[in-house]
């Protein structure tokens, strides 16, 4: 009986010492900022971090009314936030939200949900795509292109990147 106790003791320990290590985020360091356009906060914009190693891995955001950001990616743990320590391009780009008309007019309750699917179905599967329009600056959508560029450092004081975009 005393054997099972010191057994089921220690399968207590050793699981709540893999709990406690399997949150850590030792690899990852958290990436925020802001991003604004001719001085003004960039409300949803997407942000990519390529990484310039090529065993590094890249991550994503996008930007709050306020503009700040904070990057993640699907290796960190901690909820996904953060990037490894490395070089990174930076690309941020806003396209204009083109709703079909049509879909526009059942989420104000214009037309029933059978008249929006009769309209798509008279539009043909191969209706013309839509085409959004980017409101960024071009230069700053590609990876080959951007002049954005940061270094993610262990120090997360560093790690602050705001990015006021030139029109």
């Amino acid at each position: 009986m005393a054997k099972m106790r010191i057994c089921a003791a220690a399968f207590l320990m050793l699981g709540v010492l893999c709990m406690v290590g399997c949150g850590e985020n030792k690899d990852y360091r958290k990436v925020t900022g802001k991003v604004t356009m001719g001085g003004a906060p960039l409300e949803g914009a997407d942000l990519m971090f390529y990484p310039q190693d090529s065993t590094g891995e890249g991550g994503g955001g996008k930007t709050l009314a306020d503009g700040t950001y904070t990057i993640t990616s699907s290796g960190a743990t901690e909820g996904g936030v953060g990037l490894k320590p490395g070089q990174y391009k930076v690309t941020i780009a806003k396209y204009a939200d083109n709703k079909d008309p049509d879909q526009e007019a059942f989420d104000k309750g214009e037309i029933t949900y059978d008249e929006l699917q009769q309209r798509v179905a008279a539009k043909g599967s191969y209706s013309k795509a839509t085409s959004y329009e980017l409101l960024t600056p071009s230069k700053y959508k590609l990876m080959n292109d951007t002049p954005l560029s940061v270094t993610v450092t262990n120090d997360p004081k560093a790690n602050v990147f705001d990015f006021n975009l030139d029109e």
